[in-house]
């Protein structure tokens, strides 16, 4: 019979394995001590600490994926889709009127050190020089562009649309990634004349057609004029005429008995009292701004009164984004801000935190005008973006507006090219109907001019009653609001402006005492009874500029022509000065030097611009890069092509999460106001 063995004769283990082994028994029983609420509590604690981990870890995953496949957050770099993006600027509030305003400042940020500085920036209302306090104001600094949020699946379950706001690889160089706003779409021929953009299927003989932006787009797209909310305190004491001013036809001085406007640093009251029933009584637009003579006069409270209140010039491109006032970074510091260098000695491009704040010269003068430079100070990347150089009809006028119960009619007035649209209230019915002047005659909204004259529609305009009514003339299209509701007219509102200019008589007119024409082109009547006007707002249109090539000033004209139509040198300074004499413009042969350009798409090719025109790198000016930049004939495929392909589409952009914080009143203060969606 075997023996059972013992523990002892059957165990190998070694004393130290075996003193191991009676410690885990021992801590067993003590573990098995705990109670059953104990244990679970413990698995609990186990369980939400490996579901933590987990949830991290998805996350991190699922942020990837979203990054990847859905959506992906951009800075903007530069200005070129300003005022809608904001790149590298500096936020200012105008000193005079109040207005808040960006101009750009991407070019401080152009390399490791900062060679050249901004130092103020004009207002787009008042067009005051307003200096920065680089040293003592913390909002005066340089801001980050605006951060936004592109959908990358945007496009993959639907086409691209004409006037989104896109983000796609750039041809030249498909490691960088630009923003522009899509335009032109494949197979069709894009044609850009006097600011407009004109279409036709690529291929056929059909005469380009106009390209129309929603009323949406148009509302996200316009550029400020003027808003009578916004006043200079200075210009008021000094009796600086109002912009808006009482008129009637044959009068060389504004009418006693017709509108009577009241201005103060906080409101803009226009009154028409006991007015006839039989003419209407005309509020018109004249736009002149003060000199900085006249600006230097009203700060020391001298008197402006001898301006002659209907003295005017032309609505241009002006964007108070380029109108930046820039000098050489050595007029303002003594060692120029640089990018800071980081641990592993290489250079930081974090934009908010990659500067030193460099050292200033003892001899610069925060918050001092430029005229402390001595003739050194540049207006703009192109040196004359004081103003603009192209002279933009399609117009917008924006009013608030209370009749008396006696009020027979309303009129608004937009003047392009010295026809007159017009849009008349009977505020008897409500009913609104729509008309073109050209001259005396009345012309139709129908290629052939003389069916469609007057589209009507039904609205709450009524005599008794107070309203906010917009109306532009953008794109060859008459659009109206009422309260802010669009209205829908009983036939077309678009027409065909070429019909009633040619080519060559494309240009503003001045009709002197009989009507200003081009020189006041927004206007606002009543007919019987009393009226108040507490808001009166004008904007224009974009201008996208002709052109083809970056290399030079990006503008309409063809220079040479300039020259040889006027026998002798123009500059673009020359060009700005005559847009500021009516009587010049009927007969200046400046209009016919305006160029127009156009652009061949084939499939999948999209043709995207910036929405600010003159300092946008598009895809007008792509072509001819190789050569100019001594590339290889094999180097980025489409980097000659005017157009992105649509394998270089990124995606759409969609909103602004996060505009620059304020540096005061304290710092990181979340700019909400400028939180938006992207139309």
């Amino acid at each position: 019979m075997s023996r059972k063995p013992t523990s002892k004769t059957a165990s190998t283990e070694s004393p130290s394995e075996a003193e191991a082994r009676i410690a885990a028994e021992k801590a067993s029983k003590v573990e098995e001590t705990r109670s059953d609420a104990e244990i679970r509590a413990e698995s609990f604690r186990t369980g939400a600490q490996r579901e933590t981990v987990e949830a991290f870890v998805v996350a991190f995953i699922l942020a990837l994926l979203f990054r990847a496949f859905l959506a992906e957050a951009f800075v903007i770099p530069t200005g070129s889709m300003a005022p809608t993006l904001m790149g590298a600027h500096k936020d200012v509030r105008c000193d005079r009127c109040g207005m808040p305003f960006q101009v750009g400042a991407s070019l401080e940020r152009r390399g490791p050190t900062m060679e050249k500085t901004v130092v103020a920036g004009i207002c787009p209302n008042c067009r005051h020089v307003n200096p920065m306090d680089l040293v003592n104001e913390p909002n005066d600094s340089t801001f980050n562009g605006d951060r936004i949020l592109v959908s990358k699946f945007a496009y993959t379950i639907c086409e691209p649309e004409r006037w989104d706001v896109i983000v796609f690889k750039f041809p030249g160089n498909p490691k960088q990634n630009y923003i522009k706003r899509l335009v032109g779409l494949p197979k069709e021929t894009l044609t850009l004349r006097h600011g407009d953009v004109y279409a036709h299927p690529t291929g056929s003989t059909q005469r380009p057609e106009i390209l129309r932006k929603p009323a949406k787009k148009i509302l996200s797209m316009r550029h400020i004029v003027h808003d009578t909310d916004y006043q200079s305190g200075e210009l008021i004491q000094a009796n600086y005429p109002s912009r808006w001013q009482p008129w009637q036809e044959n009068a060389a001085t504004p009418p006693t008995d017709s509108w009577q406007i009241e201005r103060t640093s906080d409101s803009f009251v226009a009154m028409l009292k006991d007015a006839s029933d039989t003419e209407p009584h005309w509020l018109r637009y004249f736009h002149r701004w003060p000199t900085e003579q006249q600006w230097a006069e009203a700060s020391n409270n001298q008197k402006l009164a001898n301006v002659d209140p209907y003295s005017s010039r032309l609505i241009t491109d002006f964007y108070a984004y380029d109108s930046y006032i820039q000098v050489n970074a050595d007029q303002v510091y003594s060692e120029p801000p640089s990018l800071i260098r980081n641990r592993s000695g290489g250079r930081s491009f974090v934009p908010r935190f990659g500067y030193s704040k460099g050292v200033f010269d003892p001899d610069y003068q925060p918050g001092v005008g430029p005229d402390q430079f001595r003739g050194r100070a540049a207006y703009g990347a192109q040196g004359f973006s004081k103003e603009g150089v192209h002279w933009v009809g399609d117009l917008m006028l924006e009013a608030n507006i209370e009749t008396s119960p006696s009020s027979k009619e309303l009129i608004v007035e937009l003047v392009e090219a010295g026809i007159r649209y017009q849009c008349q209230f009977d505020l008897t019915s409500g009913r609104a109907s729509l008309s073109i002047f050209d001259q005396e005659e009345t012309v139709g909204f129908d290629a052939d001019g003389e069916s469609n004259l007057h589209p009507t529609a039904e609205t709450s305009v009524l005599a008794g009653s107070k309203h906010s009514v917009r109306m532009s003339n953008f794109d060859d299209q008459i659009v109206l609001w009422v309260d802010d509701n669009l209205v829908s007219f009983d036939t077309a509102t678009t027409f065909d402006s070429r019909s009633f200019r040619t080519d060559a008589e494309d240009h503003p007119r001045y009709g002197g005492l009989s009507h200003p024409l081009d020189a006041a082109p927004v206007a606002v009547a009543v007919r019987g009874g009393d009226a108040t006007i507490d808001h009166l707002k004008v904007d224009r249109d974009k201008y996208y500029i002709a052109t083809k090539d970056a290399q030079e000033s990006v503008i309409d004209y063809d220079m040479r022509k300039v020259w040889q139509v006027f026998s002798r040198s123009m500059s673009q300074l020359d060009i700005q000065e005559l847009m500021t004499h009516p009587a010049d413009w009927n007969d200046s042969p400046l209009w016919q030097t305006r160029r127009s350009v156009s652009f061949v798409l084939e499939d999948d090719q999209f043709f995207p611009m910036g929405d600010n025109s003159p300092e946008s790198l598009d895809a007008r000016c792509w072509a001819g890069t190789k050569v100019r930049f001594g590339m290889p004939e094999g180097a980025d495929r489409w980097s000659d092509a005017s157009y992105v392909p649509r394998d270089l589409l990124v995606g759409k952009a969609l909103v602004v999460f996060w505009p620059h914080s304020w540096n005061s009143p304290v710092p990181f203060t979340p700019n909400f106001r400028r939180m938006k969606l992207i139309r």
